[in-house]
């Protein structure tokens, strides 16, 4: 079928996400660039206002309460803002989701 990963094409997905997480770096110059593209006030950190337009511009509208309730579930420190740091731990969660989905479903 299209769009459907082939044993080699998943192992090397697997290899590749495995990386990620054991790069201490990982992705830091791509969050940067994205910070820096909704950071108003160039502080390399996001309020609540900057992350509300970031999100409308990934996903479209999203209310307020939504945008309020993901906030505080990224900001663990309680800063008032989202820090690089914050957003890695977000991305690599997502990452260990895909990565356990994967090998699930290829009996790994």
């Amino acid at each position: 079928m299209p769009g459907e990963l082939d044993a080699a094409d998943t192992a090397l997905m697997i290899q590749v996400l495995e990386r990620l997480l054991n790069d201490d770096t990982f992705l830091d110059d791509e969050i940067k660039k994205e910070i820096k593209q909704y950071d108003n006030d160039g502080n390399l950190k996001i309020d609540r206002a900057e992350f509300q337009t970031m999100l409308n511009s990934y996903l479209g509208t999203i209310s307020e309460d939504e945008s309020s309730e993901l906030f505080d579930d990224i900001d663990k420190d309680r800063s008032g803002y989202i820090e690089i740091n914050e957003l890695k731990r977000v991305l690599r969660n997502q990452i260990m989701l895909e990565l356990d989905r994967l090998k699930l479903e290829n009996g790994m």
